[in-house]
């Protein structure tokens, strides 16, 4: 189904998503190491809420505070930008952000509140982590697993042009949250294709993917 009316915020779309189907996969990740990483609706949530709590017992954001992503194409950067919608702050690509969430340790300005990422499915920690940095790998887990918005969410504009049901597949150059949420919103999924070297049109259907973002819709890879 196509959730309808649409969910008005992150929290609200999470909700429907676990209500559909928890334990269906909704962002599937593949990366230049062979990596693979599945997440279900139940665990996406789970994610989100520990990055939403992060966000707000630790970094102070709520509503109006600026997020920059520098981040690739990633299941960490899918849990992100869905955390910082869900808190009622907004991303944002250019000025300086009140929160930068990063890969590098040279990234950010001396007033900016630096959470640095590392990117491998099993890194427990961020290797070289600058002084005042937020190690996100290690300090994710001691969050909560459920978050309780104390401020309004910032409000989604979802505008469905995906089928029910919607299996996506995503690469670099088609990569935005926009994209991943109308998948979402369509009671959909995403696989993000982080590396050229999966065969795509065996992962179209190894990964029962129906459309690929970018393309005309019964175009394959």
């Amino acid at each position: 189904m196509t959730f309808s009316p649409p969910p008005p915020d992150v929290p609200a779309l999470l909700a429907a998503l676990e209500a559909s189907d928890p334990g269906r996969p909704r962002v599937t990740w593949y990366g230049p190491d062979g990596e693979r990483v599945e997440l279900s609706a139940r665990v996406l949530d789970n994610w989100v809420a520990k990055t939403a709590n992060m966000l707000v017992e630790e970094l102070d954001a709520g509503t109006g505070t600026a997020v920059r992503l520098e981040l690739p194409m990633h299941w960490r950067a899918a849990v992100w930008g869905l955390a910082t919608w869900a808190v009622g702050a907004h991303l944002v690509d250019t000025g300086e952000p009140d929160v930068l969430v990063t890969t590098s340790p040279a990234s950010g300005g001396p007033c900016v509140r630096r959470v640095l990422v590392a990117l491998p499915a099993m890194a427990r920690a961020v290797p070289g982590l600058p002084p005042g940095a937020l190690d996100y790998n290690r300090e994710v887990s001691g969050f909560g697993d459920v978050f309780v918005p104390e401020a309004a969410s910032t409000p989604l504009d979802l505008r469905h042009h995906w089928p029910s049901g919607v299996r996506l597949l995503v690469r670099e150059s088609s990569w935005s949250m926009e994209t991943l949420l109308t998948a979402l919103a369509a009671d959909g999924s995403v696989v993000l294709l982080g590396t050229n070297d999966v065969d795509a049109h065996r992962l179209w259907d190894s990964e029962r993917i129906t459309h690929r973002a970018g393309a005309r819709l019964s175009e394959k890879p």
